[in-house]
């Protein structure tokens, strides 16, 4: 903590020697990995950003989940354990089957249910060893037993100003790479229930006001349990792969633009301009081993509401079964008259294609 509060001050204190010479007048990221730092530097400078201390509770999954039990918001029930004996102990009060996850990572990394002691013990492992991140970070010694909490996961996309949330949507998510959380797909704007809905626009409220988050963009994740909507985790910044765009397609406000608007001071325009419907589905592979054949890659661009077709891998690269979402090779965007539409769009297009692996 101290080496972190040198380091700071050591950044602002360069930061104002370039402002002398080439002056900004707001700050953000839209990675994980720097939304802390980015709240502190803004602030410290007087500029428009949620609070730091709201940032870091969005950013770490152990204190979100203090927060949200102090404050009664719907949350799975946990234990924040440091050995594997207290993760036995945590396993054992919440039951199997059970998730085990760092305290501060991204893309799933690290996450995984697990249904026996035997697996619990190779997952807190793995999620314990998590002491340096991707960017280099240092993460404290932590690991969350979480119950697995059963029902669909979709996730809430808002801009709050100066306390005022702006709902742009919610997001339907696709889930692969059992018992791993592999995001495979998502459909916005996604269209459930009304009283649903409102359920799940009031937890989401509930919790941003729960952590003190009263200004800036928010990726929200909910699953719609039988006891009705609970939160899964904040990310403190605009939705990450394609949900960006697929707001910018689907209402016709740029999020991306509109942040750095709010950044900036200025007005901010969330007001629709067109309702149509976008989904994207990840590529990966079915197995582990070798990519030896790619078969119908003309006829996913041929496919109807197909906008955007990317493989990355190539004949005889080395492909993994995923286990977090940087183990994507590729994707598929598409659009339609509405979000089932730009679904069913998708999934034709995605039955075209057949990777053959080799081990």
């Amino acid at each position: 903590m101290k080496q972190k509060r040198m380091m700071l001050k050591v950044l602002f204190n360069f930061l104002k020697i370039i402002m002398k010479k080439n002056p900004f007048h707001g700050l953000l990221t839209f990675s994980d990995y720097y939304v802390d730092i980015a709240a502190q530097v803004a602030t410290y400078f007087g500029f428009l950003s949620p609070s730091p201390k709201s940032v870091q509770i969005a950013r770490n999954k152990d204190l979100s989940r203090i927060c949200l039990l102090e404050k009664s918001v719907p949350s799975a029930k946990f234990h924040i354990v440091k050995s594997f004996e207290e993760a036995l102990k945590a396993a054992k009060d919440i039951g199997y089957p059970c998730v085990v996850k760092p305290t501060a990572e991204t893309s799933s990394y690290g996450v995984e249910c697990v249904f026996n002691d035997e697996q619990l013990l190779k997952a807190f492992n793995f999620a314990n060893s998590i002491i340096i991140n991707e960017r280099g970070q240092r993460r404290e010694g932590k690991v969350l037993i979480e119950e697995y909490m059963v029902g669909e996961e979709v996730s809430v996309e808002t801009i709050s100003i100066n306390g005022d949330c702006h709902v742009l949507g919610i997001t339907s998510k696709g889930l692969t790479g059992w018992p791993n959380f592999v995001e495979c797909e998502f459909s916005f704007p996604y269209k459930i229930p009304e009283n649903t809905r409102n359920s799940v626009i009031d937890v989401v409220k509930s919790a941003l006001n729960a952590i003190g988050y009263f200004h800036g963009p928010c990726h929200t994740e909910i699953k719609l349990t039988k006891e009705g909507p609970k939160v899964v985790e904040f990310n403190p910044r605009l939705g990450g792969r394609f949900i960006s765009k697929m707001i910018s397609d689907s209402l016709g406000i740029d999020p991306i633009k509109e942040v750095i608007k709010l950044a900036m001071g200025d007005s901010v325009d969330l007001l629709p301009k067109r309702n149509i419907g976008t989904a994207w589905s990840a590529i990966t592979a079915p197995s582990t081993g070798f990519l030896k054949e790619i078969k119908g890659k003309e006829e996913v661009l041929k496919s109807s509401g197909v906008e955007i077709f990317i493989l990355n891998a190539k004949i005889g690269d080395f492909v993994r079964k995923p286990t977090n979402n940087g183990d994507t090779i590729g994707y598929i965007y598409t659009l339609g008259k509405d979000a089932a539409d730009a679904r069913d769009n998708l999934k034709k297009a995605r039955e075209k294609l057949q990777l053959i692996i080799s081990s």
